[in-house]
């Protein structure tokens, strides 16, 4: 059990291009968001799904970092974010189980 994070750019209400994922099989991610309290992680849900844009991107590496979140799994959603970050019309997504 994990929250998958991808990115994508949603060509039309049918149509979406995931341009990068950061699966979370071991549970690294979703543990991190069980443990921690933090105003902008606590609206994601380890269950569901939320949506952030591309304006929320240095908020979501500010936050990790506030947290301490370490590792290749967390770089790897940092290095997702940037190339969220440098394209509007891109979304991230977290998508749980």
């Amino acid at each position: 059990m994990g929250v998958d994070v991808r990115v994508v750019r949603k060509e039309s209400r049918r149509r979406v291009t995931e341009v990068g994922v950061v699966p979370d099989g071991a549970g690294v991610f979703s543990a991190l968001l069980e443990r921690v309290n933090h105003p902008l992680l606590n609206r994601i849900d380890p269950y569901g799904y939320r949506e952030l844009g591309a304006v929320d991107m240095s908020d979501f590496v500010a936050a990790l970092d506030a947290v301490g979140a370490e590792g290749r799994h967390f770089d790897d959603l940092r290095a997702l974010a940037a190339v969220c970050a440098a394209d509007r019309s891109l979304t991230m997504e977290f998508l749980g189980d």
